[in-house]
């Protein structure tokens, strides 16, 4: 075989499904740059304890404190002179791993569900759509509010809250997805087969439905570091002196007139990681539309 039939061979050679994805996806520039913040963000977050002094995250120096951002403290200095930009991007860690937990809970719980009630219908499909409806009036910040209330401020009961008030966002995309196809031909012969409906529906309905969900997933992934972010700064979720950045915004917001840098770089580390998150969001979304293919 030719060196020209191989090339040509080798560019129209049928993709896998997930190749088929990430030839779509690297031809959004938003999108790989998106990817690209945030493996840089979570390759930071995965190796930090190897690379970076704690002294430096939580040291106090009050001969240094309140100074304004230099060649020396990049982001400035905190009311107890720690430095600003080693507690941001420490404060990755927290941020990025209460996301991701969140929305793992979120999926653990409202993608069964949703999948229950899209593949049964009738009764049980409108008791679990009305307990959603229920949970889906409650404001999800007024949701974490109680949940941490009754269970206590941590970090695992800041993830569940956040994590619980997203459940309904999960239920209704995965209903909507299993609607799609549960009467599909292969779904009607693993019925004639006599598989069992659980085994039909984590084997054949729910893995070509996955393409709403994970669009979803980093959706929620950033929804739920802004969620979290929030109830910090109302005193409800991480506490000081760790870094987290809702925290660092609440530590900030006495000094606000003053001193504006203390939420400038937290608040700004939130924003680039949320806008992040949707870029990749909205690519994945358009590489797994087939009606966006070209």
């Amino acid at each position: 075989m030719s060196t020209e039939t191989m090339s040509v061979s080798r560019k129209y050679r049928k993709r896998s499904k997930l190749g088929e994805i990430w030839h779509h996806l690297k031809k959004n520039k938003g999108a790989m740059t998106g990817l690209g913040i945030l493996i840089v963000m979570f390759a930071v977050a995965l190796t930090i304890d190897f690379w970076l002094d704690m002294e430096k995250v939580i040291g106090q120096n009050i001969s240094q404190k309140l100074q304004a951002p230099n060649s020396l403290h990049w982001f400035g200095t905190d009311e107890m002179g720690r430095d600003m930009f080693w507690r941001v991007v420490y404060g990755s860690r927290y941020s990025l791993a209460i996301g991701f937990v969140a929305v793992m809970v979120s999926l653990a719980v409202g993608v069964p569900l949703g999948a229950v009630a899209g593949y049964y219908g009738g009764k049980v499909e409108g008791l679990i759509m009305r307990i959603t409806d229920i949970f889906s009036a409650i404001p999800s910040i007024l949701m974490g509010v109680v949940i941490v209330s009754i269970l206590g401020s941590s970090t695992f009961n800041l993830m569940l809250a956040v994590g619980i008030s997203s459940v309904p966002n999960f239920v209704r995309i995965t209903r909507a997805a299993v609607l799609t196809v549960k009467n599909e031909e292969y779904v009607e012969a693993a019925r004639a087969l006599g598989k069992t409906d659980l085994y039909i529906i984590f084997r054949h309905i729910l893995p070509n439905c996955l393409s709403p969900i994970i669009v979803q997933t980093t959706l929620r992934v950033a929804s739920a570091i802004v969620s979290a972010s929030s109830l910090s700064f109302l005193g409800l979720g991480i506490k000081p002196p760790s870094p987290e950045w809702g925290a660092l915004l609440t530590a900030g917001k006495t000094y606000i007139r003053g001193y504006s840098y203390l939420c400038l770089f937290p608040g700004l580390a939130i924003m680039i990681t949320v806008l992040a998150f949707n870029m990749v969001g909205d690519g994945l979304r358009d590489a797994m539309d087939p009606k966006l293919k070209r």
